[in-house]
């Protein structure tokens, strides 16, 4: 049986992936996945790396009933009989694979970061034990700040966007 893992090779994605947003994010998209996953995104406002992978469901757009959205879904899905829309297979395999690609992507630099702060954390703990270091002091705190959503409050957030326009 074919391994769908072998396909995916994050080797092929540019050096900055991680930082890029807006459309430097969605010129990106196009180039790797075409201009209906780029679209697809960009309608939703998902404008880079961390907003897609947060996505639970980049298709359930294509559940919201708002007119603003009619072009968009005719160009992109098809509507079945009972009125629902489902976007186009190629769009959505063109996609799975952008979203597997950048998961995987995370996942390795996670493991570098994770693997990076081992050594760093060894080598200092060498370098401590041999300098003077007095063994009370603090050690150094980083913080981070997250803007990250929820996938609720985005979903919130698009549905509201879409009222708005």
């Amino acid at each position: 049986m074919f391994q769908l893992d072998a396909l995916i090779d994050t080797s092929v994605l540019p050096s900055n992936v991680m930082s890029l947003r807006d459309d430097k994010f969605i010129d990106f998209v196009k180039a790797e996945a075409g201009d209906g996953a780029a679209a697809l995104l960009e309608i939703q406002g998902i404008n880079c790396v961390k907003s897609l992978v947060m996505t639970s469901n980049v298709y359930s757009i294509m559940d919201v009933n708002s007119k603003c959205l009619n072009d968009f879904k005719n160009k992109y899905g098809y509507m079945q009989d009972d009125g629902t829309f489902v976007i186009q297979p190629g769009i959505k395999g063109n996609t799975e694979y952008l979203i597997d690609l950048l998961k995987k992507k995370c996942i390795e630099d996670a493991k570098e970061t994770k693997s990076s702060k081992y050594c760093q954390s060894s080598s200092s703990t060498i370098a401590k034990s041999t300098s003077s270091v007095p063994l009370n002091s603090s050690p150094e705190k980083i913080s981070t700040k997250s803007s990250n959503l929820s996938v609720s409050q985005h979903k919130t957030y698009i549905i509201d966007t879409l009222r708005v326009g």
